[in-house]
């Protein structure tokens, strides 16, 4: 027990002795530290500064408009040039040696107030100031001006004379106005463009599908037609049935008419090329020859042109004919039977001789006619100027 005692006590002044020793010689460094570090010397720094008076009033404008009152005060200050900043004295050489290792200082207000501007820096912001016609827009309201269309463009009564005039055009030529010598006139070019334009006719492409597209067309004209009531004012349209119902037919029971609508059917929704042709006849004059409108086919076209021109030609304009423009159109079409079962043949003498159909036949026509003819205006035409119609 003594032994195990001596031991303990041992230990516990050895350990006792070890931090002793270990804090002096922490002490001992720190105290070392503190004596190399020099002592902080306070130095002086001067600073001269040159205190200018404050700057004097501007003279006040002899008429100080209101918004130089506010504002435009402020901008004609920023706007006024500054002045450079008036030298300062220089600093004593031990001063100066200071003041270059340490940061600048930051100017004081007085040394950056702006000098007043010069009578010829002022800008006037004044009403009296600005243009002469800036201040009409302000004063006056600005003159009426005359509606005018703009260069161009069509008005109101130049299209409805121009429609007015096409009306009279067809009007004459299915009222009869028309001097014979037009007539002469088709008929001359029909004997000459007939063969040609039969072998365009045949060129004429007719497959299936625009068989198909062609008997649509012709049975929705059909229908347009109904609806318009034009189907009935035929000459072979079904009479009326003047009220009794023992007049009246089956719609099944026409067979030959049935046949027929399949007909004109067909040949309303033919596949067309048509080109139109105006004649300038005025007696004492060379007649123009003109194309109004192509048929999208270049070899019609010609033809269409040199048969007239022969045909004129031929018959000069005489001396007591009425001056007018004469329009013609040329057509051709072809179109393939509807599929029924019908053989169908037709007799002309002295055009065509027998012609026969039958189911998905190619049938091809050329026709000529003429159109309209307008005559030149007269006073009574020069006289309607009004939108409105007037009684004829």
């Amino acid at each position: 027990m003594r032994t195990r005692g001596s031991r303990s006590w041992t230990a516990w002044a050895a350990s006792a002795v070890l931090h002793a020793v270990i804090a002096a010689l922490i002490m001992r460094a720190g105290g070392r530290a503190a004596r190399r570090v020099p002592p902080a010397v306070p130095e002086t720094v001067e600073f001269d500064f040159d205190i200018d008076p404050p700057p004097l009033p501007p003279d006040p404008s002899p008429s100080p408009s209101p918004r130089q009152a506010g504002r435009g005060d402020e901008k004609v200050a920023r706007l006024a040039p500054q002045p450079p900043p008036p030298p300062s004295s220089s600093p004593s050489s031990s001063s100066s040696s200071s003041s270059s290792s340490s940061p600048s200082p930051s100017p004081t207000p007085s040394s950056t107030s702006p000098s007043p501007p010069s009578a010829g820096d002022k800008i006037d912001l004044s009403f009296g100031a600005l243009p002469n016609d800036v201040k009409g827009r302000f004063r006056a309201a600005p003159p009426e001006e005359t509606l005018r269309a703009r260069p161009g463009r069509f008005n109101v009564d130049e299209l409805r004379a121009t429609l007015e005039r096409e009306r009279d055009a067809v009007n004459n030529v299915e009222a009869g106005r028309v001097d014979p010598l037009l007539y002469d006139y088709l008929r001359g070019a029909r004997s000459r463009f007939k063969e040609t334009a039969e072998k365009l006719a045949d060129e004429i492409v007719i497959g299936p599908g625009a068989a198909v597209q062609g008997w649509s067309r012709g049975y929705l004209n059909s229908v347009k037609e109904r609806n318009s009531g034009a189907l009935g004012a035929r000459a072979d349209a079904p009479r009326e049935s003047a009220g009794d119902a023992r007049n009246e037919k089956s719609p099944g029971a026409d067979v030959l008419g049935a046949y027929g609508e399949m007909n004109r059917q067909a040949e309303a929704g033919a596949e067309e090329r048509r080109a139109e042709v105006c004649l300038d006849v005025a007696a004492g004059r060379e007649t123009t020859v003109v194309l109004r409108r192509g048929s999208g086919n270049g070899a019609l076209d010609r033809v269409a042109m040199d048969s007239f021109a022969k045909a004129v030609a031929v018959r000069p304009v005489p001396a007591d004919a009425r001056r007018g423009l004469a329009c013609y159109e040329l057509r051709i079409s072809a179109f393939r039977m509807p599929p029924l079962p019908f053989v169908a043949c037709s007799f002309d003498i002295g055009i065509t001789g027998p012609t026969c159909v039958w189911p998905y036949k190619k049938v091809t026509s050329v026709k000529g006619r003429l159109l309209s003819v307008e005559y030149p205006p007269t006073d009574r035409d020069r006289a309607r100027s009004s939108l409105l119609q007037k009684p004829r």
